[in-house]
């Protein structure tokens, strides 16, 4: 095998014209498809960093049954706050941080006018341990321990009810207990970015005022729960059963958020449609430059064939060339792919605009199973490719091969 495959290397070496047409088909079909895998990667990460560091986090924690009863009485299905719930999920391998949270609606009212709001009572040190990016863009002040009676609004929540920072609200909320309960609030400032699907609703206020309003001191309706880099959000979840029991629920990012999900399977079809396409290209044209090397060395063939080498020979080394050049090309494709890729980091990503006013920053990112996928199938390919330029010249009789028929 060795010296066949060392005069496979010296063929291709010898054609350069022909050897640059296959190669450059090889080159262009991985180049193109680890790029746009490269934005679909990027996109994904950012998706899925967008669902848990700013919206739903890594895991959530509910008693059983809340998800039924969440637009009916989901205050009844509450847990303790800290105490030995907490603490199991702390010791539960994997777990980084957890945040109680206090979740229900009611009426926000600035005097003349009233309207529904979506609230989240929350710890705002610890939500940062499990949401970091959840509120980032703030216009004016962040919550706080030191201002225990404020809020931040949606941007078009605040807008409608023409409340700027500094503004005082009634909020008005129905207890566990089913009775009516108002209380005000101070606007300490709005929130913006696509991080607020709900900004026409959402409201953020501490844990204790939400718990005052609702009258559930010491109380929760759930808990989130950040995972720690690199471990597995599923096997953290198996985890969390196994240490709570059957009286609670433990939802991945993925179930709370399944259009996440479905973009994401979406996302990675369509890439392997065009990757697919780019590489029946280069396929076609690996294809035709080895039929046309059959055709352009007849002699050479029929000359070998007169000194004993055997037709499957003839026909392994037609295919080894194939693959020495797809290898050639996978590599500079590979390369070319990480060098651009790498020049586009390094200039800080793309920014991508979601609406008139907001955007995001996507950074491109080669996946290494991408890169593995490309290359296996450009080698496969280029090799299938060469079976019939093979069989072609392996079928040559001496004699016609000689005279250059």
């Amino acid at each position: 095998m060795t010296p066949l495959l060392m005069l496979a290397v010296r063929n291709v070496a010898r054609s350069k014209a022909r050897s640059a047409l296959t190669t450059g088909a090889v080159t262009f079909g991985i180049l193109m498809t680890l790029l746009i895998g490269a934005f679909i990667h990027g996109t994904q990460r950012y998706l899925i960093d967008e669902t848990v560091k700013s919206s739903v986090g890594a895991l959530q924690v509910h008693h059983k049954g809340y998800f039924e009863q969440r637009d009916r009485q989901p205050l009844k299905l509450d847990l303790e706050e800290g105490g030995a719930l907490e603490d199991a999920m702390r010791r539960v391998s994997g777990v980084a941080a957890v945040t109680p949270r206090l979740v229900f609606s009611g009426l926000v009212s600035n005097g003349s006018s009233a309207t529904l709001f979506m609230a989240q009572g929350i710890d705002p040190e610890r939500e940062k341990q499990v949401l970091p990016w959840a509120t980032q863009q703030v216009r004016g002040t962040r919550l706080s321990a030191d201002t225990p009676r404020s809020a931040l609004m949606g941007s078009e929540l605040a807008t409608a009810l023409g409340a700027e920072p500094g503004a005082t609200l009634t909020l008005q909320a129905t207890t566990k207990g089913g009775k009516e309960n108002v209380l005000d609030v101070d606007v300490a400032g709005t929130l913006s970015g696509s991080v607020l699907a709900l900004s026409k609703r959402v409201l953020y206020v501490p844990l204790p005022f939400a718990q005052e309003l609702l009258r559930m001191r010491g109380r929760a309706t759930e808990y989130v729960v950040a995972v720690e880099e690199g471990a597995d959000v599923d096997q953290v979840a198996v985890g969390l059963r196994a240490a709570l029991g059957a009286d609670y629920e433990v939802r991945t990012w993925r179930e709370l958020q399944p259009a996440v999900g479905e973009a994401i399977r979406i996302q990675r079809t369509i890439l392997l449609f065009i990757g697919a396409l780019f590489l029946i290209i280069a396929i076609f044209g690996v294809a035709n430059t080895l039929l046309m090397s059959v055709l352009e060395r007849t002699r050479e063939i029929g000359t070998m064939m007169a000194v004993g080498v055997r037709r499957g020979r003839i026909a392994l080394l037609f295919v080894l060339e194939a693959v020495v050049q797809a290898l050639l090309g996978a590599a500079l494709g590979v390369g070319g792919a990480y060098g651009l890729v790498a020049l586009a980091v390094a200039r800080g990503g793309f920014t991508i605009p979601t609406d008139k006013t907001q955007s995001f920053t996507l950074i491109p990112e080669v996946a290494g199973y991408q890169v593995a996928i490309a290359v296996v199938a450009a080698t496969v390919g280029a090799s299938l490719a060469a079976v019939s330029p093979a069989l072609r010249a392996a079928r040559l009789r001496p004699v016609e091969a000689l005279r250059g028929a």
